[in-house]
């Protein structure tokens, strides 16, 4: 599916669902991502897979621009392709998973001469050993039952550190049966500034006026409720019970009890 790429400035814009703030509450659905990409490469490029593919480009001296390209691995298709980019934030519009490959090159063109380039940065999307967030909305149980075998599939098939942001009510039913993962609130991927260290970031949930597919690769009213999340991590949508455990698995009745009508 193409994607188009859009600068930092104009993010807000680029998804119908709005999930990162609404009109109608200050409160954002998610914990919004570092302010700048978390991951360092040469030449002062930053990049990440938080909320899309990300890539920061400083300004050059003596009239050098960057020449960037993002690919998608897995079909061979150029997604994004520019030249003559002075500095700025690139940034997908698709926030699903979609294992990006990121090119860039340094441009020169000294004075008399040809325009010349240089590849400076080459980077495939591979999240093995990586810090994975996976973000759940609060206030629901049933999803979040349905939608958690999917996050422990990521982290098995990609031997990636998941880290799951969803209420503190529900987190307890999952922690000791997925002990590999770890699990917060959105309040502590805030407060301990969790977002800072992550080098990507998938968020759940179902995005009912994404006309443009920027959160969501198909709409959930075609594929169903609960299968919308695998599509979202890019993980077979096969379904599975999730694993839960309870502090007192005992009867909450004695076995002597019959029920009368």
């Amino acid at each position: 599916m193409p994607q188009s790429l859009i600068s930092s400035d104009q993010e807000a814009a680029s998804s119908g669902a709005n999930p990162l703030g609404s009109k109608l509450s200050d409160k954002p659905a998610y914990p919004p991502s570092a302010s700048v990409p978390t991951q360092q490469a040469h030449h002062g490029i930053r990049f990440d897979f938080n909320f899309g593919c990300r890539v920061q480009l400083p300004l050059l001296g003596d009239g050098q621009t960057w020449h960037v390209r993002l690919r998608d691995l897995d079909t061979g298709n150029i997604l994004f392709e520019k030249t003559g980019i002075p500095a700025g934030l690139i940034h997908s519009s698709k926030r699903w998973y979609v294992r990006f490959g990121i090119d860039v090159w340094i441009e020169s063109q000294p004075q008399g001469s040809v325009k010349s380039e240089k590849q400076v940065f080459s980077h495939h999307f591979d999240p093995q050993n990586k810090e994975i967030l996976i973000q759940f909305p609060v206030g629901t149980l049933g999803d979040t039952l349905a939608w958690m075998p999917y996050a422990n599939r990521f982290a098995k098939k990609h031997g990636a550190h998941v880290t799951c942001a969803l209420s503190g009510l529900i987190s307890p039913l999952f922690e000791k049966a997925y002990s590999h993962i770890r699990f917060f609130t959105h309040e502590e991927v805030i407060d301990q500034k969790l977002s800072d260290t992550f080098y990507g970031t998938y968020s759940l949930g179902l995005f009912f006026d994404d006309v443009g597919c920027d959160w969501q690769p198909t709409d959930f009213r075609s594929v169903g409720l609960h299968k919308t999340a695998a599509y979202i991590l890019g993980v077979p949508p096969e379904e599975e019970p999730a694993k839960i455990t309870l502090s007192d698995e005992s009867r909450p009745l004695g076995s002597g009890l019959i029920a009368r009508r």
